[in-house]
């Protein structure tokens, strides 16, 4: 998939010294008192002290200096952060130790990834009002790839204005280096001038984009036979680096053993990748049927398992899965209800986020930010929103403990997780049918199910009635103690009605 990538300098904050005069001491001249005898008339002379006084200056010291001091300029104590520093807490008010994001490990059962919910950096440039609108969805990695960064020459100024935008963001940065060029001396240059020259910190890094759609005869072999050499020029400027592959342009299921690039990709080089990476792109902008479209989403955890598991056996290693480009479909030239701009697409994304967490996903870049085509969450110039944005939305808060659950309403499905550290419970719902619903969300899960509830198994007896007009996402927010405390709703009648979600406090 070909993408033009543009990018715009982000203004630098600088550092100002504010400045104090210093006085200069003004000398004080010494103060003494005298007495003198004087002479009388009289014969019989007699010694009188007179009460006469004299000021005179001290003999022992000038009154005038023979030096003034010039007032200098003394700098204050004001810091102003350096804008292309690492944070130790990212992911917005996610609050996240950047030590647990980096350590990425495939996620213990009913544990969510701290580093799951991502964007891809397209297409620039990104102002404050661009920061504004994104600054909600709390991400937590930002990737800059694709093929235009593939491709072209490197632009190193391209790449610190990227810096800037992550660090806005608070997000952590991924950097692909290309492998078109054939250089991995050019990987190495890359990671010696982000890492050593400029001390940026990066840690998450790529190599490639979409070689598996490289039909030159002989393109596979050399591929992965070369991959090798790139990583270790890489790693041997910075050895704390992780690195992900293969990139491949589609997320396989296996079926195909004629187009299986994964497979023999993983037999060279499977022992050497810190990460799998793979894009999930399910439909080419044909498909105009909600129902398929948005049921393509049900089947991610069952896709997802089976490709660990193939992973597993292959390499003999539990490797990290992230799918660092995903959208509905991958033509960005089309709109319509088969398009990434259309609400199919936002109801495939809520519940494709949520069946990714479940299954162990580590990172997920939905592709992208923004951009003047179908795929942008963020449309330009106008900046709004589409129905992918809000989906990204309802999971700004997920916690890190999934919720177990089970729903009987049929159409509906519902993704949950607690943040350990708040207490807060974030439930996600998606009503796949275009029928108006009404059920029961039933927090307590040890008890016969009944057809119209949900059941949760948070251990109490609180029951939350809730309505869902047809083909609708939201979600629901539970404080410490499982109160309803935040609503967001969003439905086709509102996107077609041109009207924003729905948000009850």
């Amino acid at each position: 998939m070909y993408k033009i990538f543009l990018l715009l300098l982000v203004g630098l904050s600088a550092c100002t010294l504010s400045t104090e005069s210093t006085p200069t001491a003004t000398p004080k001249l010494a103060r003494v008192e005298a007495v003198t005898i004087a002479p009388t008339n009289s014969s019989t002379p007699t010694a009188t002290a007179t009460s006469t006084r004299t000021i005179t200056p001290t003999a022992t010291r000038t009154a005038s200096p023979t030096f003034t001091a010039t007032p200098t300029e003394t700098p204050t104590a004001t810091f102003t952060p350096n804008p292309y520093a690492a944070s130790s807490i990212v992911g917005g008010a996610r609050q996240l130790a950047r030590r647990s994001v980096l350590n990425l490990r495939t996620p213990a059962e009913f544990q969510v990834s701290p580093a799951l919910f991502g964007l891809n950096y397209w297409v620039p440039p990104f102002n404050n009002k661009v920061f504004a609108e994104l600054a909600p969805l709390n991400v937590v990695t930002l990737r800059y790839g694709g093929e235009t960064i593939e491709e072209d020459p490197v632009n190193f100024e391209a790449i610190d204005r990227f810096i800037l935008a992550a660090r806005a963001l608070n997000a952590e940065p991924l950097i692909q280096v290309p492998f078109y060029h054939g250089d991995p001396k050019l990987a190495a240059k890359i990671v010696r001038y982000v890492n050593v020259q400029k001390k940026y910190d990066v840690r998450f890094w790529s190599i490639g984009n979409e070689e598996d759609t490289n039909v030159r005869s002989g393109a596979q072999e050399k591929w992965i036979n070369a991959w090798r050499s790139f990583r270790a020029a890489m790693k041997a400027v910075d050895s704390r680096i992780l690195i992900f592959g293969p990139e491949y342009a589609q997320a396989y299921d296996l079926d195909d053993p004629t187009n299986d690039w994964l497979t023999p990709w993983l037999r060279v080089n499977g022992d050497a990748v810190d990460v799998i990476s793979l894009h999930r792109y399910p439909f080419s902008g044909t498909q105009s049927n909600p129902t398929v479209l948005i049921g393509d989403s049900l089947g991610t955890a069952r896709r997802v398992r089976a490709l660990r598991q193939h992973i597993q056996q292959i390499t003999g290693r539990d490797i990290p899965l992230a799918f660092t480009e995903m959208n509905l479909s991958w033509e960005w030239r089309k709109g319509g209800e088969g398009s990434s701009a259309s609400m199919s697409a936002g109801l495939w994304m809520a519940e494709t986020l949520g069946q990714m967490a479940e299954a162990g996903v580590v990172m997920v870049n939905i592709w992208s930010a923004r951009g003047d085509d179908s795929l942008g969450l963020i449309v330009r110039p106008a900046e709004k929103k589409r129905p992918t944005y809000y989906a990204l939305q309802l999971y700004a808060n997920y916690g890190d403990r999934i919720i177990p659950l089970a729903s009987h309403v049929p159409g509906v499905t519902a993704h949950a997780a607690r943040d350990s550290r708040t207490g807060v419970t974030t439930i996600v719902l998606v009503n796949r049918v275009r029928d108006d619903l009404q059920f029961k969300l039933d927090l307590n899960s040890n008890q016969e199910p009944e057809r119209g509830s949900i059941y949760l198994d948070l251990s109490s007896r609180k029951k939350i009635p809730f309505e869902m007009p047809g083909h609708s996402m939201a979600s629901i927010t539970l404080d410490a103690n499982l109160n309803p405390t935040r609503t967001i709703l969003y439905s086709r009648a509102m996107f077609d009605n041109g009207q924003l979600p729905q948000v009850l406090q």
